[in-house]
Parts: structure tokens; C-alpha cells; sequence
């Protein structure tokens, strides 16, 4: 309180609803400040201030002053706690309705009172005292005071569950729980499993919070009763298990049973063979979740059965006086039976009579027969208690004789034997060459050929060779390989604590050149990985192949990653295949960006797709080293089929470009591994290690590589294809060489491929030259048959058989309700898999494109007589786009190659309507309509019809064909629509103009996804999919110039150049234009003959066909003439506007 006018003050203090009052008066107005004393404690006061000046004039203000507020203050959960705004301590004077005593926070000494069930969503009166005054405070208590920490209750059952003591107050509330990550509810939840679960808090199915996480694992009672019958050499288990907490034991479907050594399902028996009769075995039945041991071992003690006594020894009879028998023997084999039971018994027959003559026993094995007769044979059989041993049969004339017999036997044998070994010595000797061993000897290298390096000149030579005769040489020598070479131990593998670890039971490392973990955990095994090292050409220990990880192995393979310093790893398997798994996933997901595999961090920093491998950018951390982050870039090939190989050896050959490609001098070995680290893995080590002995030494020693490969890890190059794919890998490259190009080279490779030195051909010519021609590879039997030989425009042109587009015939049936038209699609969807019978030809081809297979449709352009079947492979195929590269008039009446109408008008079963049309200054769009006759719904169509390819062999300008797909492509947006559905390109023949086209999409898509492009091998693809494609040397360097046009250098980098703008649109309605006469006619195409029978001989496509002349020859058959644009020149309303 201040006032710049001179007086004094008095202050009036009354307690609140009284009226005697503690006056104050006389202080200076000068003063700021007073402190009334001596008040009561938890008294509401009311004040006033009179302020008098020095002319005695007097001011009154009056304020109503408040007690001390005492406010709730969030504390600890499961408590309130109060603060006061003043010194006050309250600590000593509150108390509850709940009668619960206050307590200190833990953090600043707040009074705290713990809330009871019952005081949730419900009032708690609290009372605070302070000498002879009192009063209360009442506050609400939400749900937002509750801790649900020490209120969770976990049922140690099947089927899990939680429990939770919530307020019974509380009637809108419950906890969902969800564990591993929100990944599974509590139904889901295996036993033996340790899990992670996190409750959410709801309120009116509304999330408020959630519950702190908590550990548990369900530990099922196991209860296992055992049942045993044995014979005298096995013994039979059979035992059913039963448990309190897991009722339904028998649909755990990851319970298992080890018994001993052999693993079978719940409730299940297992079998002890080849057992010692008479002894006492003690068998275990070990329960196992998840290859893991669980709850307890249970032993069963089991005898065999008495059974037949081991063969009797040193068994001597002697003739005793001419009429005497003496037999004995020494027995210390195995009796078989009990010591109390050991008796031998011999009994004498009459040879060949059943009667018996005598019978002794004795606890020894010596027994006399008297009184026999002369020159007579006996038969003595020695017997223990229970069962008959190997009869013993004497003939004291007979010996002799027997004896003379077996000498001329063995003499006999002897003589054959020596012949063969004669016979098998002259036929070794005479083999050609190629040290096939038809003798199996006991060392494991006796079989080894010995194979001399192939010159790299002279491997087309011997690749043709070998596969003659259906792969005869190939397969000798493969399998003159040993599997595995015995002479190396695989102990380590065999222990039982890192059998587990093992994907596949025979395939283990060896000992010698196992990879062996340094930082484990000190548990027995905890340096065990399946993993060795693998020498390359030159470079010693160059690779690690390793089995793909196992769930419970991936900690190992990150911590061998770590220890070996390895920057790259190259997968050559998807995690399933066929639904199996081959892999378990040890990188993190897109969505989940980071995993910890025990001490090891795996971050995601990115992931490229493309169509035949992923590369991942991962980076490793070891939690235990501070500051250490690695780069690891993994590879994954995913264009390993199922079963086989890969089709086309150049993918393992761009495989390992890539890999190359991050190689760091400074890192660790590659990782490679597929599955089981060996078949594949091998594989693509041996092409690698050749690769590089091929460019070293201009020869290659596969055969030599591949037995080096199996003395470190067995099995590896495990089937006899893909030891024919790597010959077909190294001659790939031997043959067409490294034709890859990055956008960033390709101007200064274009220089190169161009440069013409004196009377040589360019490089860009011996690059043409190299391309295969694949003349009658593939059969065509189909379009040369009478009945569709009228369907082809040329007959140099026909369609292979392997992959001709397959038009379903239509049944003719009604189809009214929208189930039966999505029924109908399904079996269109699968009618290239129908039988042919059930089909009609086209001239049609389906085209592989740089994502997949079946990308591009190339076709003839139809003629009137298959208009209707070229609208119905566009209905059946689902194809969106179609791309016309022909030259006709629309006006024209005599062309024959106007497949739609100004009107709308029906193409036997499709109805065709043009509802508008876009002209740009090199092309045509038309949007039209398709419906089926018997269906409901349209289909729309965007056909882009192309102005400048006026009968010449390329086009005008490439910018106005690259102009164009530019688009086209434009038109998918970014969905990639045009993978799911094929795009229709045709032209007069189906090949010229629209190989140029395919090749040229392909090539844009490799360029926008990988920033490369290969000319070289599109066409190869090209080619084998369609005859007269990519046939010119002109068509082969225009792909180049159209690419170069693309992607100019701009500013010192190459990019992707922009669309050329158009002066003009012309938007034309076709439904409603007049017709008018085309300005030029449509030539008719020349029709070309060629032999109608071809051959059918099935050529290897790595081997290109003879010479130039017969590509001269072919290109000048099969191109054909090209006719003239169709132009539009409708008089309809137009509409111009002005870009």
C-alpha cells in the first residue's frame, strides 16, 4: 500500500459473520507494507482501509481476505497429496475419511493420502487440523489417480489370462492387453514364452492411459505317463501327456519330444532298434517347445527281452576212437540271458533226419557222444535255455571231400575276380580322356578327374561339349566330386548343444575352417555358428558361407558380422519359398526402422527395390562398444526360383556388379549365404572366384574351383544345374561381355561406341554383331496351321508357341448377375492356363518387361477378319492401354487397319465406342469405351496412336516417340498400374516398330529405378520373345540416340530431360463427327513368304546363330513395309487451346 499523498492509514480486521474487530490505526501512507498479528489459525477475515488525508478527508477500501488454499498436487500414483500456498504445515494435521494416515512424497515431502479401491470415482473427505480449528476438504477422485501397477494378476494357464483389481467404483472402466509389441492379444500367447505385455487403460472404451509393462511367461505343468514294451532287440515307448495350466496340450502344435535322439510330435510314441537282448536301458522322454527344452525329463527304465546267444567260437569236435564224439567250445560272447539260465545243450541228429539220437547238457561246453556209427554224418546243435544258437554239423567222411570242394570254390572266385580287375584296367585305359572312375574305392579323392582349365576361347567349344549327348560329360564330372570329403571332422558341429543351431542335420561345417565367435557369453557352444570360410581365386578367406540364420541364431550372425569386420552380405534365398521357411528375417522392417538382437542395434536406413534383388543400407551398433557404428549393405537375390535355377545366367552376372560395387578394401569377408549356405551360396561364389580367373589368366578351372570349395564346407554347388549355370554364367559374359551403362557414362560410352577407326567397324557395330539371332529356337506350329495362316498379315512374322497370348473361346453363356461377371473374370484371369483346344489364335506375343514377365502384348495390327478377336484380347487381357505405331487413314475406305468407328459399333462380341479424342502435334489419344454384349459394365481404353513413323524405318525425330511413353507413363500416375496389366503395342508385322517401342520402355524403367541402363540385353530379351524384333542395326543405335536424348548433360550431370511442349491440343468428339475422306491412303503391306516347316530344334540361347549373313538375310524377309500416319481430319466442333 502506497500513496503519494501525505496522511496516514487504519486498518479495521473482523472475523467473518462477527462484528468485533482488531483496529490498527496510524501509519504513515509512505509505508508498503503491514503485517496484522496474532490472528486465529483457519479463520476467514474480512479487512477494510481507511486512508486520511492531511485535509482529515477519508478513503475506504475494503477487502475480504481468504484462508490459506490448500490445493491438490499430482504426486505418486495411487495417492493425492495437497500443498499450501503459505508456510503452514500441514504434514501433522490431516487425516481421511478412508482412515488411511498421510504419508511423505517421495520427492519434495508433500502430505500424501493412499486411496483404497473404494475411494475411485467417488469424494474423499480429507480433514486438516491446526491447534483448536478444523475443517474439510472434499475432492473428487477420477479414474486419473489410479495406478493399476499392483493391481494386475497373472493366471499362470492356458489361455492367458489377466486379471486386474480394478475400483468397483469404477463401472465404465477395463484394460485391454496387448503383448510383443501390440502384435498379440493374450489368446495368442504360446507357453514356455517369455513376453512383454502392456495394458490400456479405457474408460467408456475410450483409451486414458496406460498400465506400466510387466514380464510373465505360462509354465505348463507337463505331466507325461509312459508306457514300455520291449522284444529281446527293441524297445517301444508310448506315453500321453497331461497338464493343469495347458488343458488342451495336444494343439500345441511346437510341443515336441526328444527321445533320445529321434524327435516326435505330442503324444506320440518312439522306437529303440538294434538293441543288446537282455540289458537294461534308461530312456528319456524330454519335452520340447520350440526346439527348446521344457519342464522336466522323464526316465523310463526298460530291460530287452532274453534273446539268442552270439554266435558260438572255437568250436572243435574231435573223432575219439573212430566211434566218439568230442565237442567244445569257448563262449565268451554275449549269453543273452540270465547267468542262473546259462546251460549249453547239444543235441545229435542223423544228417538230413529231424529225429534226435541224444541230448546233454552241461553248465560248460564240452560234451562226449559214444557209441556212434561209422562213416555216418551227425548234426550237433547247441542250445542255451531259451532259444536255438547256429547248429554245428559233423562228418568225419565227409570232411575231406568238403573241404577239396571249397579249395577249387575259392580258386574258381579268385581267377573271375582277377579277369575283371583284367577287363576294368583295359577299359580305363581306352576311355577318351575325361577319367571317368567306374570303381568306387575307399578314399573320397580316388574319383576326382583331373580336368584340365578351359581357355576362355575354347569354352563355347567345350560348354557344347559336355551338355551333348544329354549332359553326359557334365554329369560325370559333378558327381565324381565327394559330397563331403570325410577325411574332415565336423566334431564341434555334433555336440549337443549346438545341434539345435543347425538348419539341416547333414549339413555342417568343417572343423578346420569353421568360424568360431570370440565374444560370446562363455556357455558351452556360444562360439558355435554354421558358417565357414571360403578361399576366392586368389584372396584367402575372401568369404564366409553361412547357413541363412535361424530365429534363435540371429543374434550369432550379427555378432559373426561384427567379429569379422564384414561391410557387405549377400542373400541368395527369400526368407519362404513354396511355404517353407528357408530364412528367418534378422533385419528390421520398413515399419519397425530399428531391431535389437541381444547386444547388437540393426537400423534401417533404406531399402531400393528393384525387379531381381534388394539392396539394404543397415547400419550395426554394439551396445557394448560405446561410439561404434558400422555400414553394412545387404543384398538380397530374389529371382532364385523355387526349383531350378534362374533362366538367365546374365541376372547372377548383374548380381555380382552389384556386389563389387560396395566392396571396401578395409572390411571383413562377404557373407554369403542362401538357406543352407551351399547349393546357391556356391554357386555364386564359384562365378564370382572364375569371374576374376577369367579376366586373370583368360581361362577357367571350374571343376578344380568347385573340389577346393567342397575341402571347406560340404556340399557346396549342390546339383548338377547349377554346376552347368555357372559354365552358362562365365561363357554369358565370355561371349556378349559387360554391356551395362550408368546415366552417368552413357554420353562418354556413347563417344566410345561411336568412334570409327579406318575399314573397322564401330564398337556399336561388333555390339550388334554380338546380339543372338535365337532363329527357330522355339516352335511356331500354331499360326502355321491352314486355318490361321489367313490371320497373319506377314508371314515372316508368326508368333512362338511358348508364349503366343491364348484367346478363351466364348461359351456363348448368359451372364446377368454381377456374381456370375466377377466369376467370369476369374476364369479369364487364368485362361492362358487352359488347354489349347479351348483357345483361338492371334498374332499376338506376350513380352517380358524389365519388372516381370508378360509386361508388353505385341501384336499385328488386325485385319478385318481379326478386329473382333484383337477387342476380345483386349477385354480378356484387361489390357487399359493400347499403342498403335501403324500408319492407316481413318477416312479411308480401302484401309484395313481401322479397328474402331466415329459411331459406336460392336466387334463381334465387344462393343467399341470412341467418346473423346486429345491430338497432340505426334500423336493421337482416343478414350474409348469397351463392353462385352453380355455384361453390364464399360471398360475404358486410352489408345495412343503415333503420327510419325511415315513409311520409314525409325521414326522422324526419337523425341517424338520418347515424347509419347512419356505419356503414356504419365497417364499410371505413380500407382504402377502398368505391371499389373499388360500394355498392347502393335504395328503392320507386330515387331519392328514395336520392339522398338517395348525395348525403349524397358530401358526407361531400368534408367528411372537404378539409374543404368543395358541396350545390349534388352534386345537379347527382345529377340527371344518375338522373331523380327530389334532386327537392324538402325533400330539397335536409335535406342541409343533416343536415350541420349532423354538424359542430356545439363550443367556437368546428366538428367532426365522435360517433355517438349506442345504448340496446340485439338480436342475432336468422335461419336459425333462427320466422316470425311482421308488426305492419303493406307498401302496395303506386302505379303513375304517363308518355308512353311520350320525346324523345331531346341537351340541353347547362349549360343548365337551363324553369321551374318543369315541375319542379313532374315531382316530383309521379315521387315515389312511400313504404310503411311493416320492423320485425323474430322470436321466436327473443335476446340483450340492455346498451350
Amino acid at each position: 500500500m502506497t500513496s503519494s499523498t501525505n496522511g496516514t492509514y487504519n486498518i479495521n480486521v473482523f472475523e467473518e459473520g462477527r462484528t468485533e474487530n482488531k483496529r490498527v490505526d496510524g501509519f504513515s501512507s509512505q509505508t508498503t507494507s503491514y503485517e496484522v498479528q496474532r490472528l486465529k489459525p483457519c479463520t476467514e477475515y474480512v479487512h477494510n482501509v481507511i486512508f486520511v488525508d492531511g485535509a482529515g478527508k477519508k478513503t475506504t477500501c475494503n477487502i475480504t481476505g481468504r484462508r490459506d488454499e490448500i490445493k491438490v498436487d499430482p504426486c505418486r500414483p495411487g495417492y493425492v497429496c495437497y500443498r499450501v500456498t503459505s508456510d503452514w504445515d500441514i504434514s501433522s494435521s490431516i487425516s481421511s475419511s478412508n482412515n488411511v494416515s498421510a504419508e511423505r512424497c517421495n520427492s519434495d515431502n508433500k502430505p500424501c493420502i493412499k486411496l483404497t479401491d473404494t475411494d475411485f470415482c467417488s469424494d474423499l473427505t480429507t480433514t486438516f487440523k491446526s491447534g483448536y480449528c478444523s475443517f474439510n476438504l472434499i475432492n473428487s477422485i477420477t479414474v486419473d489417480f489410479f495406478d493399476p501397477t499392483e493391481k494386475q494378476n497373472f493366471l499362470n494357464k492356458l489361455p492367458v489370462e489377466i486379471k486386474p483389481t480394478l475400483p468397483p467404483n469404477c463401472k465404465s472402466l477395463s484394460i485391454d492387453y496387448t503383448c510383443l509389441g501390440n502384435e498379440k492379444t493374450l489368446s495368442e500367447l504360446e507357453p514356455f514364452t517369455d513376453y512383454s505385455c502392456t495394458g490400456q487403460i479405457k474408460q467408456n472404451n475410450v483409451s486414458i492411459k496406460n498400465t506400466t509393462t510387466f514380464q510373465f511367461k505360462v509354465d505348463c505343468d507337463l505331466t507325461i505317463e509312459i508306457k514300455s514294451s520291449r522284444t529281446n532287440t527293441s524297445i517301444d515307448l508310448s506315453w500321453t501327456t497331461n497338464s493343469q495350466n495347458c488343458p488342451d496340450v495336444s494343439k500345441l502344435q511346437k510341443l515336441s519330444y526328444d527321445c533320445k535322439c529321434n524327435k516326435h510330435p505330442s503324444g506320440g510314441t518312439c522306437r529303440f532298434t538294434k538293441l543288446k537282448p537282455f540289458t537294461r536301458y534308461t530312456c528319456e522322454v524330454q519335452p520340447t517347445y520350440n526346439n527348446k527344452e521344457v519342464s522336466n525329463v522323464k526316465t523310463e527304465t526298460v530291460e530287452t527281452e532274453i534273446g539268442i546267444p552270439e554266435n558260438i567260437t572255437n568250436l572243435e569236435a574231435k573223432v575219439h576212437d573212430q566211434n566218439t564224439i568230442i565237442v567244445t567250445c569257448r563262449h565268451r560272447r554275449n549269453f543273452n540271458g540270465p547267468e542262473v539260465d546259462k546251460l549249453y545243450i547239444a543235441q545229435l541228429y542223423y544228417k538230413g533226419d529231424n529225429s534226435e539220437l541224444k541230448e546233454s547238457k552241461n553248465k560248460t561246453c564240452h560234451f562226449e557222444f559214444k557209441d556212434l556209427s561209422y562213416l555216418t554224418s551227425y548234426t550237433v546243435k547247441l542250445f542255451n535255455s531259451h532259444f536255438l544258437a547256429n547248429p554245428w554239423v559233423y562228418n568225419d567222411k565227409a570232411v575231406i571231400g568238403f573241404l577239396v570242394f571249397l579249395i577249387i570254390c575259392t580258386s574258381l572266385a579268385l581267377l573271375f575276380v582277377l579277369y575283371k580287375i583284367f577287363i576294368l584296367k583295359r577299359r580305363k585305359s581306352q576311355d577318351m580322356g575325361e577319367g571317368v572312375m567306374l570303381i568306387q574305392t575307399g578314399s573320397d579323392e580316388d574319383n576326382l578327374m583331373s580336368i584340365e582349365p578351359i581357355p576362355a576361347e575354347a569354352l563355347l567349344e567345350a560348354y557344347k561339349r559336355k551338355l551333348a549327348d544329354e549332359g553326359r560329360l557334365f554329369l560325370a564330372e559333378f558327381q565324381s566330386i565327394p559330397r563331403i570329403f570325410s577325411r574332415y571332422t565336423v566334431k564341434e558341429a555334433k555336440k549337443p548343444c549346438n545341434t539345435p543351431k543347425n538348419r539341416y542335420v547333414d549339413i555342417l561345417p568343417y572343423d578346420h575352417n569353421r568360424v568360431q565367435l570370440t565374444t560370446g557369453n562363455g556357455e558351452a557352444g556360444c562360439d558355435y555358428i554354421n558358417a565357414s570360410y571360403i578361399d576366392g581365386y586368389k584372396e584367402s578367406k575372401k568369404y564366409i558361407a553361412a547357413q541363412g540364420p535361424k530365429e534363435d541364431t540371429v543374434s550369432d550372425f550379427w555378432r559373426m558380422v561384427w567379429e569379422q569386420q564384414s561391410s557387405i552380405i549377400v542373400m541368395v534365398t527369400r526368407c519362404e519359398e513354396g511355404n517353407r521357411v528357408k530364412c528367418a528375417q534378422y533385419w528390421p522392417s520398413p515399419e519397425r526402422e530399428t531391431e535389437i538382437y541381444e547386444e547388437f542395434i540393426v537400423k534401417l536406413g533404406s531399402e531400393d527395390h528393384c525387379p531381381d534383388y534388394i539392396i539394404r543400407h543397415l547400419s550395426l551398433t554394439n551396445k557394448r562398444e560405446k561410439n561404434s557404428e558400422r555400414e553394412v549393405t545387404h543384398i538380397q537375390f530374389t529371382s532364385w526360383p523355387d526349383h531350378g535355377v534362374p533362366g538367365e545366367p546374365h541376372l547372377l552376372l548383374k548380381l555380382r556388379r552389384r556386389v563389387n560395387a560396395f566392396k571396401n578394401f578395409f572390411s571383413g569377408p562377404i557373407v554369403v549365404h542362401c538357406s543352407a549356405g551351399v547349393g546357391r551360396t556356391g554357386t555364386y561364389m564359384s562365378i564370382d572366384a572364375m569371374m576374376e580367373c577369367l579376366e586373370a589368366e583368360g581361362r577357367v578351372d571350374i571343376y578344380g574351383y568347385i573340389v577346393r570349395l567342397r575341402k571347406q564346407r560340404c556340399l557346396m554347388v549342390q546339383v548338377e544345374a547349377q554346376y552347368i549355370l555357372i559354365h552358362q554364367a562365365l561363357l554369358e559374359h565370355n561371349q556378349f561381355g559387360e554391356t551395362e551403362v550408368t546415366l552417368s557414362e552413357l554420353h562418354s560410352t556413347l563417344n566410345t561406341l561411336r568412334q570409327k577407326n579406318t575399314n573397322e567397324p564401330t564398337l556399336m557395330e561388333d555390339e550388334f554383331d554380338r546380339l543372338p539371332t535365337y532363329k527357330n529356337w522355339r516352335t511356331f506350329n500354331t499360326g502355321l496351321t491352314e486355318e490361321n495362316k489367313k490371320m497373319n498379315r506377314c508371314s515372316a512374322v508368326i508368333p512362338y508357341d511358348y508364349n503366343r497370348v491364348l484367346l478363351k473361346l466364348d461359351e456363348g453363356h448368359s451372364h446377368d448377375s454381377v456374381q456370375q461377371d466377377e466369376d467370369d473374370e476369374d476364369e479369364e484371369e487364368s485362361s492362358d492356363e487352359e488347354d489349347e483346344e479351348s483357345t483361338k489364335y492371334i498374332n499376338a506375343s506376350h513380352i517380358d518387361g524389365y519388372w516381370g514377365p508378360r509386361t508388353h502384348i505385341a501384336a499385328q495390327t488386325p485385319i478385318p477378319d481379326t478386329m473382333a478377336d484383337f477387342w476380345m484380347m483386349v477385354y480378356q487381357k484387361k489390357a487399359s492401354t493400347i499403342v498403335m505405331l501403324s500408319e492407316c487413314n481413318e477416312g479411308d475406305k480401302e484401309s484395313d487397319c481401322v479397328y474402331w468407328d466415329k459411331e459406336k459399333k460392336l466387334f463381334g462380341e465387344i462393343e467399341v465406342e470412341v467418346s473423346s479424342t486429345d491430338t497432340f502435334p505426334a500423336f493421337i489419344i482416343r478414350n474409348i469405351l469397351i463392353r462385352h454384349a453380355k455384361r453390364k459394365e464399360s471398360r475404358p481404353v486410352k489408345q495412343f496412336q503415333f503420327l510419325k513413323w511415315t513409311n520409314n524405318e525409325l521414326p522422324e525425330k526419337p523425341q517424338d516417340l520418347t515424347d509419347m511413353i512419356k505419356h503414356i507413363r504419365e497417364s499410371f500416375g505413380r500407382n504402377n498400374a502398368q505391371r499389373s496389366t499388360p500394355i498392347v503395342v502393335h504395328c503392320n508385322d507386330g515387331s519392328s516398330r514395336s520392339g522398338i517401342f517395348c525395348g525403349l520402355w524397358n530401358l526407361l524403367d531400368s534408367a528411372d529405378t537404378e539409374k543404368l541402363v543395358d541396350v545390349f540385353q534388352v534386345c537379347k530379351t527382345l529377340r527371344k520373345d518375338r522373331k523380327g524384333m530389334m532386327s537392324t542395326l538402325e533400330q539397335y543405335q536409335f535406342l541409343y540416340d533416343a536415350l541420349e536424348g532423354m538424359f542430356p548433360v545439363q550443367n556437368g550431370e546428366v538428367k532426365a530431360a522435360q517433355a517438349t511442349a506442345v504448340d496446340a491440343v485439338q480436342i475432336v468428339n468422335e461419336t459425333k463427327a462427320a466422316e470425311q475422306k482421308a488426305e492419303e491412303k493406307a498401302e496395303q503391306p506386302p505379303s513375304t513368304t517363308s518355308d512353311d516347316q520350320q525346324g523345331v530344334a531346341e537351340n541353347t540361347p547362349l549360343v548365337p546363330d551363324a553369321g551374318k549373313e543369315d541375319k542379313k538375310e532374315e531382316s530383309e524377309k521379315e521387315a515389312p513395309t511400313e504404310t503411311t500416319p493416320l492423320e485425323d481430319t474430322s470436321n466436327g466442333p473443335t476446340v483450340t487451346v492455346e498451350v
